[in-house]
């Protein structure tokens, strides 16, 4: 351990300083109370622990390893697929996100290298204040529910701002209780221990499915790790079981998952037919399979590099919205596939998922290597059996969920993963290679750093505008509108959380007091952001349509009506181009085409069955 300085220290303190209040972080004056909140302070907490050990002279030098140069490899992909991203802002972001969690995996395994004493300490302790501070906001929410119901349960969130969020964030806490009590004693183990027993509770309380697999994974995976304690040493390079699990993933995600998830829409289909008294709750459950299969879709258009970082959230509508119930009739809009893995593998394509999937069994089977290695050492053996027990848990969890989008999960996440590399790298099993200068490596990761932090202030800045931009158009103040919207953009956010572009909402505004030339200007723009967002095409085309550029519109209304064919909006108004045009017959059979009633409707087809009665 190398002698601590202050510069040392403090770079210490600030990063066990960023793993504890980044999942505490909140702020009621953005539309997203904690997802910005706790980038911009975990980016610049970091980014100032950067900037301490950057000036530190005495760091030793140190050496980078095939797990990290794995992980290096998919951030820096990740990374550069804002080149070929269609919407820039989004990737910037979600690419930074990935940047914070290697940085945090790094400076993990570093600090506990220099300074464990310390980190231990962090370790024993903070899990349990997390939790106490979650369970008492939890025990507030849950006094206030109307019921016990699955439904009530998504009103406990606790601190993570939706109930699976919150429920897999305490599947991650208790990795770190689970450690904490093994390394306490006294009062900090019975504090650890309670806590433990109250995350399981509330784990079973908040009923998040995916979760209860997870633990369902984790538990025996740890049982059967320590019923089994000598474990025969296997002299196969590490390269051939990363190999192998790398085929039988690419075979279950690429061979054998989709026709499974295209069965399971045809068989629950079937039974919304047999039991329409049961169709609403039917199709929300179906809903996850339909996201599923949309995403392949989205994948085998891009398979190679994907769609961009980010930028799933863009491309899946041009998939077609069919299926989506609460999507097309309620406008609810879907930012994730509900499935990390998919999820990196239509962004990043074949390349980023198998680089993904490469950290990863790599990291696992030396994690397995090293519990072998370390059979008489119990202490770090069991660490080991947690790491390796827990990440092979939340992967499962990710397979149904999507915490990979939260910044909390991602910190702590990559803390498990770091512990894991500070253990591996105490064994001889791992070869490292190339030595890193620690100033020009922690100066060049503070300036990366700081471009995050400038992101996050960006993000956060643009939500804070965009907020007060939806106050103003609820009352009409349609100057304010622009004048918020435009202060919201910049290069790192350009659309609201539900995807739709700010320049949407700008236009509409100068629509409504009447500056159409710049409208038809902003929705462009807009359009350009969003070239798959319904509401974003039917503005578009009835922008073209007042200028009488009516076969623009036309195109643009029945592209908006092919993304969401339950979105009766275009079809009106394609209905009333063709009545202008005395085409009555066509104009009937876009009004036959919708699926809901309404006065426009009628007045249309009134209108349409006069004339062709006359005819």
């Amino acid at each position: 351990m190398v002698l601590l300085t202050k510069k040392y220290k403090a770079a210490a303190i600030l990063f066990v300083a960023a793993l504890f209040f980044t999942p505490l972080a909140v702020s009621p004056f953005v539309l997203d109370f904690t997802l910005t909140a706790r980038f911009v302070c975990l980016a610049s907490l970091l980014f100032m622990s950067l900037y301490f050990l950057s000036r530190e002279r005495d760091v030793l030098i140190f050496k980078t390893d095939v797990i990290s140069l794995f992980y290096l490899v998919f951030v820096i992909f990740t990374a550069c697929s804002i080149l070929w991203a269609h919407t820039l802002s989004e990737a910037i972001f979600d690419s930074c996100k990935l940047i914070l969690g290697f940085v945090v995996f790094i400076l993990t395994r570093f600090i506990f290298i220099h300074h464990p004493a310390f980190f231990n300490s962090f370790l024993k302790k903070f899990p349990v204040l997390l939790f106490a501070i979650g369970f008492i906001v939890a025990l507030l929410q849950i006094s206030h529910l109307p019921d016990f119901k699955k439904d009530s349960m998504y009103l406990v969130t606790g601190m993570n701002g939706h109930k699976n969020l919150y429920s897999s964030f305490l599947f991650l806490n208790l990795f770190f209780l689970v450690l904490g009590f093994l390394k306490s004693e006294k009062i900090w183990k019975l504090l650890s221990v309670l806590c433990i027993v109250l995350s399981l509770v509330l784990i079973v309380f908040i009923r998040t499915k995916a979760v209860w697999i997870g633990l369902s994974v984790t538990v025996p995976i740890c049982g059967f790790l320590f019923i089994f304690q000598r474990i025969k040493k296997r002299g196969i390079h590490f390269l051939v079981p990363v190999f192998l699990l790398l085929v039988l993933a690419n075979l279950f995600f690429l061979v054998a998952l989709p026709p499974i998830i295209k069965k399971g829409i045809v068989s629950n289909a079937e039974i919304i037919k047999m039991k329409p008294e049961q169709r609403q709750k039917s199709e929300i459950d179906n809903e996850r399979l339909v996201l599923w299969d949309k995403t392949y879709s989205v994948f085998k258009k891009h398979p190679v590099i994907g769609v961009g970082a980010g930028n799933w959230q863009i491309y899946f509508p041009d998939e077609t919205l069919t299926g989506l119930w609460r999507a097309e009739d309620l406008n609810y809009t879907f930012q994730r596939p509900h499935n990390d893995l998919l999820w990196i593998l239509s962004e990043t394509g074949l390349i980023g998922f198998n680089l993904f999937l490469l950290f990863l069994f790599t990291l696992l089977v030396f994690i397995y290597r090293a519990i072998v290695f370390f059979t008489d050492n119990k202490a770090v053996r069991t660490e080991l059996v947690l790491c390796l027990a827990f990440i092979c848990g939340y992967t499962v969890i990710s397979f149904f969920d999507f915490p990979r989008e939260r910044v909390e999960h991602i910190t702590w996440l990559n803390m498990i993963f770091g512990i894991a590399l500070f253990h591996i790298r105490q064994t001889t099993l791992l070869p490292a290679f190339g030595n890193l200068k620690p100033r020009l490596t922690f100066s060049f990761a503070a300036l990366v750093l700081l471009f995050v932090t400038t992101v996050g202030i960006l993000r956060y800045r643009g939500e804070y505008y965009t907020r007060k931009m939806y106050d103003q158009k609820r009352v009409n103040n349609y100057t304010g509108v622009i004048t918020n919207g435009d202060k919201a953009l910049s290069f790192a956010y350009t659309l609201d959380p539900t995807s739709l572009p700010i320049k949407w909402f700008t236009g509409n505004a100068r629509a409504a007091l009447a500056d159409y030339k710049n409208a038809k200007l902003d929705f462009h723009e807009a359009c350009g952001l969003n070239p798959y967002n319904r509401n974003v095409l039917n503005d578009l085309a009835s922008a073209y349509a007042f200028i009488d550029n009516v076969g623009v519109a036309k195109k643009l209304y029945r592209e908006a009506a092919r993304v969401s064919p339950r979105f009766d909006e275009p079809k009106l108004n394609l209905a009333a181009i063709y009545i202008q045009e005395h085409n009555y017959k066509t104009a009937s059979e876009c009004l036959k085409d919708m699926y809901h009633d309404s006065e426009r409707r009628t007045q249309y087809q009134q209108m349409v069955n006069a004339f062709l009665e006359v005819k």
